[in-house]
């Protein structure tokens, strides 16, 4: 979903400089510089950098980036929000040519911040993708079209939650999924 259309803006970039930075490890909202500086090889390591005050690791990033045109990409920002948008408030306000495109559930609330929402997978998107994915999960699974189906209504069209079902292909036969989708968010963390 959101990260594959992040990649996709990566691949057609027309910035001379393009960094893409996965969130999902990060924890606090303190460790979103860090793990930015990081990843723009502002510095030494994110210990050493921790230290520093904020401002330094603000230029640091800046400067690692450079001036002209550049685009950094923030993937999976919904649990750091906060951290992710005083980062990008204050290299916004620091660079003239720099673009950033978070993915999350939820806009930073910037006043400069455009928000694109991605419209939910119709149906046979996501049966293709349960296919898709099943198969990659256990080849010889038996897919019967009808609890696919009945499968990918229930998920509300997240891809997330299509990829996990056709996870538990591993472990269930698809129609034992369809039946076990009434207590989907037990079924898809993985409880049986």
């Amino acid at each position: 979903g959101k990260t594959r259309l992040a990649q996709a803006v990566l691949r057609r970039a027309e910035q001379r400089a393009v960094y893409f930075i996965p969130l999902a490890g990060v924890t606090t909202d303190e460790d979103v510089l860090a793990e930015v500086a990081t990843a723009v090889r502002a510095g030494e390591s994110p210990r050493t950098r921790a230290a520093a005050p904020s401002h330094d690791l603000v230029n640091g990033v800046v400067a690692a980036i450079g001036p002209g045109p550049a685009l950094l990409v923030l993937d999976n920002c919904e649990h750091v929000l906060r951290g992710v948008a005083r980062l990008v408030h204050a290299l916004v306000a620091r660079t003239a040519e720099l673009r950033v495109l978070t993915t999350g559930r939820a806009p930073l609330g910037l006043t400069s911040e455009s928000v694109y929402r991605l419209p939910e997978l119709s149906l046979p998107t996501m049966v293709e993708l349960f296919t898709q994915r099943a198969q990659a999960a256990r080849p010889d699974v038996a897919l019967e079209p009808d609890a696919v189906e009945e499968i990918c209504r229930h998920l509300d069209g997240l891809p997330l939650a299509v990829e996990l079902a056709a996870a538990r292909v591993r472990v269930m036969s698809v129609a034992e999924i369809a039946k076990r989708l009434d207590d989907r968010f037990s079924l898809l963390r993985g409880g049986v």
